[in-house]
């Protein structure tokens, strides 16, 4: 009985374990291209100043500040980039291109309404951030901004001698280059997808727009202007990680 007991035993000892091994825990990682879109609420101010008039070949300098609007609207467009992970560090370089319907009227000049549509938005800039709290990045960015806009001046027919309650008035496209800045948080809720939340600032370089007022404003052929915006953006997006 005892060598039967001490078999017994030893044939246990020599019995194959199955105790599971430990699942491994996924280590986010930040590195790779990315692609996904956004939507947001923008708003800023529009300065002008009358600089010229030109009429019958002579050149009037005027120099008159015609206003400051404060024009509003919605965004909404896609980003592209790649990020790179170094520790906690996260560099990487973004893209971006968005639709604006960011629009303001102001009265200028007395009877003239003055407005400023942004149409377009393009950005490209760097991006330098931390990881936090496991699977949150948080970031500053910079870089350049394109902005198009379509600039009005619009009078009533009736100041300017007609009949009825149209208006009439003009109007010049423009894409002016400025700078950004800005900082958000992405969150990684699955292994390729994101959701982030940014705000951006744009200052943008004084632009020389020239409107055509030949037969429409006391004779003038054209009139002269500098227009120079300043945009604020805030948005939230998705990001898809391959």
């Amino acid at each position: 009985m005892v060598l039967g007991a001490t078999q017994m035993a030893l044939a246990a000892d020599l019995a194959p374990s199955y105790t599971k091994a430990p699942v491994p825990v996924e280590v986010w990682n930040w590195t790779g291209f990315y692609i996904g879109g956004h939507v947001g609420a923008g708003w800023g101010t529009t300065e002008s100043s009358l600089d010229s008039v030109a009429a019958g070949g002579a050149v009037t300098p005027l120099g008159l500040a015609l206003t400051q609007n404060s024009p509003s609207g919605f965004v909404g467009g896609g980003q592209i980039g790649y990020n790179f992970q170094s520790g906690w560090a996260v560099f990487g370089v973004q893209a971006d291109i968005a639709g604006l319907d960011v629009k303001g009227t102001t009265p200028c000049l007395v009877v003239i309404s003055c407005t400023s549509d942004s149409n377009w938005l393009a950005t490209v800039s760097g991006r330098v951030g931390a990881v936090v709290a496991d699977k949150t990045l948080v970031y500053v960015k910079g870089g350049a901004a394109w902005l198009n806009s379509t600039n009005s001046l619009t009078v009533p027919a009736a100041a300017l001698g007609g009949g009825g309650l149209g208006i009439a008035g003009v109007s010049a496209d423009s894409t002016a280059l400025g700078w950004l800045l800005g900082f958000g948080a992405e969150y990684a809720f699955t292994r390729n997808w994101s959701a982030f939340i940014e705000y951006d600032y744009m200052d943008f370089e004084k632009k020389s727009v020239a409107f055509n007022y030949t037969g429409l404003l006391l004779g003038a052929s054209t009139a002269n202007t500098t227009i120079q915006n300043k945009l604020s953006i805030a948005k939230v997006g998705v990001n898809y990680k391959f």
